[in-house]
């Protein structure tokens, strides 16, 4: 296969596992690109997972600093840190938003803490287990869809939860999950028809985002695109079909207003010396 198809095969894997969407067109040559410069796919799947994108909460621009924090706090830690810890990440979170950080900018930050710290740890452990538990089962709902009973997914999700807590990465898990569904044989009696399910949704994904040279527009509308693909090859021309008219829309051929960015979200990527302050609150 020649390189180009492999890397933005790749990507389309990479993009429905995380976000259950075909990229676009623009995603699609942006992640190429990164590639092509040498970013490992488990390093390009861990960066998004610590974007804003990947986050599932939204909120409103126009909270007062403390309203927000006190948001996002019981957003991410809930009861899994005392009131006392959770008032002093309140107070670091209002103080960032008065020294000029954005909403944006402190969502990153905190997931990507989240996400980097052992589960072991005193302060953050059980916050980080919430959090990846979280963002793991989404990730395998998205891959196995409705082909695995729910008891046989939780068997799924805790094998992926022992390998990071033994030292992989949650990006590296995504590619893990990829490639076992790639290389499965599609009469396999477990996990066969989760295979034929990936397959159809990427070439789903390729007629979008390489064929017909797809806009990218908002996320839910890309996730429409593939909601009604299944197991069954017949849903994939119904799909593309689907597809066309999306396309022959006039609406659709400009780039919407909330579109969909993976370059812009990943611009917001945070360094370990920036996330190196908020580890450092003096918890109780």
């Amino acid at each position: 296969m020649p390189l180009l198809i492999k890397q933005q095969t790749s990507i389309l894997q990479l993009i429905l596992a995380m976000f259950n969407a075909p990229p676009g067109a623009s995603n699609l040559n942006y992640l190429t690109v990164q590639l092509n410069k040498g970013q490992a796919l488990e390093s390009l799947a861990q960066s998004l997972a610590e974007s804003i994108l990947f986050f599932d909460k939204q909120y409103d621009t126009h909270l007062s600093p403390i309203d927000f924090s006190e948001a996002l706090t019981k957003d991410l830690f809930g009861n899994r840190l005392s009131d006392k810890n959770k008032a002093l990440i309140i107070d670091y979170m209002v103080n960032k938003i008065s020294s000029g950080s954005s909403q944006v900018e402190l969502i990153v930050e905190f997931i990507s803490v989240l996400s980097s710290v052992s589960i072991s740890d005193s302060h953050w452990g059980k916050a980080a287990l919430h959090y990846n538990r979280h963002n793991v089962t989404k990730i395998i709902d998205y891959l196995l869809g409705d082909t695995f009973t729910a008891e046989n997914k939780a068997v799924v999700i805790e094998f992926i939860l022992t390998q990071m807590k033994a030292g992989k990465t949650f990006g590296a898990m995504i590619v893990w999950g990829i490639r076992t569904l790639v290389n499965v044989d599609h009469d396999n009696p477990v996990w066969g028809n989760a295979a034929k399910l990936f397959n159809h949704r990427v070439e789903v994904a390729k007629y979008h985002s390489i064929d017909k040279n797809g806009i990218v527009t908002d996320l839910v509308t890309l996730q429409q695109i593939l909601s009604g693909v299944t197991a069954n090859s017949a849903t994939i021309m119904i799909a593309k079909a689907a597809i066309d008219t999306l396309q022959d829309n006039s609406c659709m051929q400009i780039q919407h207003m909330k579109a969909f960015r993976l370059d812009e979200a990943l611009k917001n990527d945070k360094q370990d010396s920036v996330l190196s302050s908020a580890q450092e609150l003096k918890f109780a």
